[in-house]
């Protein structure tokens, strides 16, 4: 009886004793903000553009800490499939957004993430209020996705993947940039990327990844904006040579449209859909390195082979993400055509 009572008292104890403080470090973000959050990070949640941050995580090797599911406008399209193959059981967790964009704060609360990454600062000031450990990550300038990886790679203690894409990243730019670097200018072809249907090109990033790739970006003005709009009559007198859509039916409905006849790129049946994996590679995206040599080879097929650019997709996931894809599934995001 008194051993009996004795392990009831323990286990009351025990019970009520207060939580041993977990070990904590600070982490400074993008915003200049330091931040206080646990040694080892084990709960993850991604908020605002959440398969672009996913993504970080991924090349990390660190999916499985994600612990919500892509916002309800993402999970009716099966053009995010590739999230689930990068991040099994991925579709089984909970969102933490409105389709709109703001974060469901009560059910970030409960998931008890060690810290949330987002790229709105709104979210970050209604979730530090609360207490809950939030990190900015910017990405305007095409060199941010550096910092953004040597902040996780912090963040995660692994700094040696940080470096590791870091140069991943410089050598393939280098690599493209020596190739196309004695072309001559006029020999450089005039590149639309853009929704049709709206008629706006909308990334800005999209002017450095042509550029680097080799091409001449029609819509290129200097512009800071995110996105700019153009009228019809624009887009024929720029008369693009290649035109680059992000949703792979646009192509279609581009050769298809009687106003667009007498564009270059529709008469030489030259119009391609971004490639789409983690993310849409024409947006911003970990696999941007891939994205300029996947456009230097559409712009200069007698420069670039196109196993070579399969190999080299089937090597990016395999090193960063850890899957080695099928062929099939390289072909498939190089189509930008998940099915």
């Amino acid at each position: 009886m008194t051993n009996r009572l004795w392990l009831i008292g323990a286990a009351l104890a025990l019970a009520f004793a207060p939580a041993v403080a977990r070990a904590e470090r600070r982490v400074v973000d993008m915003a200049g903000r330091s931040v206080s959050v646990a040694d080892h990070i084990g709960k993850v949640v991604t908020l605002g553009p959440v398969p672009v941050i996913n993504s970080f995580v991924f090349a990390f090797g660190e999916a499985s800490t994600i612990v919500n599911g892509l916002p309800p406008n993402f999970r009716t399209s099966s053009r995010w499939k590739y999230q689930e193959v990068f991040a099994p059981g991925l579709a089984l967790k909970p969102p933490v957004q409105v389709a709109e964009g703001g974060p469901m704060v009560e059910d970030i609360i409960d998931l008890a993430p060690d810290v949330v990454l987002t790229m709105s600062m709104d979210s970050v000031e209604a979730l530090q209020q609360l207490g809950v450990p939030v990190l900015y990550l910017a990405w305007r300038a095409p060199d941010d996705v550096k910092t953004v990886m040597s902040l996780l790679g912090e963040l995660f203690g692994k700094p040696a993947v940080a470096k590791r894409y870091d140069d991943y990243f410089d050598h393939m730019i280098d690599r493209v940039g020596r190739s196309v670097a004695a072309l001559p200018p006029a020999d450089r072809p005039r590149v639309l990327y853009c929704d049709l249907a709206r008629l706006t090109q909308p990334h800005l990033i999209a002017e450095w990844w042509i550029d680097k790739a080799g091409g001449r970006s029609v819509t290129s003005d200097g512009r800071a904006v995110e996105s700019t709009s153009f009228s019809l009559e624009q887009l024929l007198a720029w008369d693009p040579q290649v035109l680059i859509v992000g949703d792979p039916r646009a192509i279609g409905a581009a050769y298809a449209d009687p106003r667009l006849q007498s564009v270059s790129a529709i008469r030489n049946h030259r119009v391609f859909a971004a490639p789409n994996g983690a993310h849409l590679w024409a947006n911003r995206t970990i696999e941007q390195p891939l994205t300029v040599l996947w456009a230097a080879q559409l712009f200069y097929p007698q420069l670039f082979d196109r196993a070579e650019v399969e190999r080299q997709v089937s090597d990016f996931y395999a090193l960063f993400f850890g899957v080695r894809l099928r062929p099939d599934q390289v072909a498939d995001i190089l189509a930008g055509t998940p099915r």
